[in-house]
This record gives C-alpha cells, structure tokens and sequence, in this order.
C-alpha cells in the first residue's frame, strides 16, 4: 500500500467550448468532465445546447473553439499548436469511443434484430461473420432480447427497437454511452424497459452521458446532473443536492415547473 489514492480516468473532458451557427451562439464557454463509470445526466429547457453538447463528443458537431478530450484524445483537430480538423476517416476512428442512440431508432428495416447489431462489428471493424452474430446474441440477451433476434424491426415494439439500438451501439465497444432522449419517443409503459436496461450498464460501470427528462432515472441511476440554460452550463450536483438544495434560481425555477 502506497497510501495515495489512485486517481479516477477521466473518459470526457470538454474546455472553454464555443459552438455556433454563423451567430447564433449555441454552446457558452462550456467546461464539463466525466470520470471513468460515471452517469452524468444533462438537464435543461429546449435550446439550453444539451443535444448538441452531446454531439460534439463524437464529433457530429464540429466546434469554433476550446477542446474536447475522449479517453484522452483530442476530438475533431489535431493536438498541436496548429489545431487543423481532422480528415473524416479519422474522424470516424474517433467515434469508436463513443457509442449513439438518438430518440429514433434508426434501425434498418429490412435487417433482422440480430443483423442490425451484428452489422457495425463485421463491416466497421472487420469481425469475422459468425463471431459477430455470436456477440451480437449475446448482446440482445442483455437487453432481454435473446428470442428476438430473428424479428424485424417492424415486429418489434418502440421499446424493443430502443434496446435493439442500443445493443447495436455497445457491439462496437464503446467506453463512453451517449444517449439523447432516448425514451422521448416511446410510449409510457415502454420507456421503463429502455430505463432498466440503462441502470444495468450503469450496474456494470459503463460510463454514460445521457439527455433525458425522466426524473425517476436522474434520482435513481444519475451520479451528477448538468443543467443547461442558454447555451452555458448553471449547475452541476448531485441528485440529492440538485433536486433538494438547487442554488442557481433559473435551476429552481425549471424545476418547479416540471415537478
């Protein structure tokens, strides 16, 4: 024993960001980190930039200035004084850190379950066929999907479809999550089974940045909540604090419109 406490990786971390369309400024000046198994839960009005905070970590937004890190990489330019965007096959190598699932499913319609999951290991990262649709079984079992995977997308409920995109994103072997509302365009009594299986892989220390709306998850599965207004982040706390001792007053306000 050394008696020094090992240090916690940092998978995210974001500085002094400026994203805009021409200008209209839609990200503030942003710092925001997530640690290795971290569940952060980005919170805020329509417009305060959380999508787009979002996808800046994979690249889908490209940003005007400040850094952003993914398992330590600077992501979307060079890391020297130049700071020259990087060409897109690159890009494209950076994203494997980082796996997607949007509010729509994007599944493709004319695969099976287990074809839309094994797709992205065989073709993006040259898995062999039967190993692919090997993990990619094992994959829809833990999403509770093991006997669906012959099914369509079309036979498959709005839930169901959720868990099959997100088994489609963990086939790639992502370190971080992402998830942008991904239960907004489910029917009430399917948004629980997306949730369970989000509070799983929180269970198995994935980590995870997630956009979302449901109260029940940030209290429940949430280690720290960013709220969002205008384009900057207001405040950063844990669920207890965030939801029992707000300090910022655009928080409070948000809050006792939605409770």
């Amino acid at each position: 024993m050394t008696g020094v406490m090992e240090k916690t990786p940092m998978m995210v971390e974001v500085r002094n960001m400026t994203k805009a369309y021409n200008d209209l400024v839609v990200l503030d000046r942003i710092d925001f980190s997530v640690s290795k198994g971290e569940v952060v839960l980005l919170l805020g009005p329509s417009g305060s930039g959380k999508s787009t905070l979002l996808r800046t970590l994979n690249c889908l937004e490209t940003i005007e200035s400040g850094t952003v890190r993914v398992c330590g990489e600077m992501i979307g330019f060079t890391d020297d004084d130049r700071r020259r965007p990087l060409p897109e096959t690159q890009l494209a190598k950076q994203r494997r850190y980082t796996g997607m699932v949007f509010q729509s499913f994007n599944l493709f319609p004319m695969m099976t379950a287990l074809d839309n999951v094994a797709s992205g290991p065989r073709h993006v990262l040259g898995t062999p066929k039967d190993l692919a649709r090997r993990q990619a079984r094992e994959l829809l079992e833990l999403v509770g999907l093991g006997d669906k995977g012959d099914n369509y997308p079309s036979q498959l409920s709005g839930g169901q479809q959720q868990r099959v995109a997100i088994a489609r994103a963990l086939a790639m072997k992502p370190e971080v999550m992402l998830f942008d509302e991904p239960t907004s365009a489910l029917d009430p009594e399917m948004v629980k089974e997306v949730l369970d299986v989000m509070i799983q892989l929180r269970d198995e220390g994935m980590t995870m940045v997630v956009v979302s709306h449901e109260m029940g998850f940030a209290k429940a599965a949430a280690d720290r909540i960013v709220f969002m207004s205008d384009g900057k982040i207001v405040e950063d706390a844990d669920p207890d604090q965030f939801f029992g001792n707000p300090q910022n007053p655009r928080t409070r306000q948000f809050l006792r419109q939605i409770l």
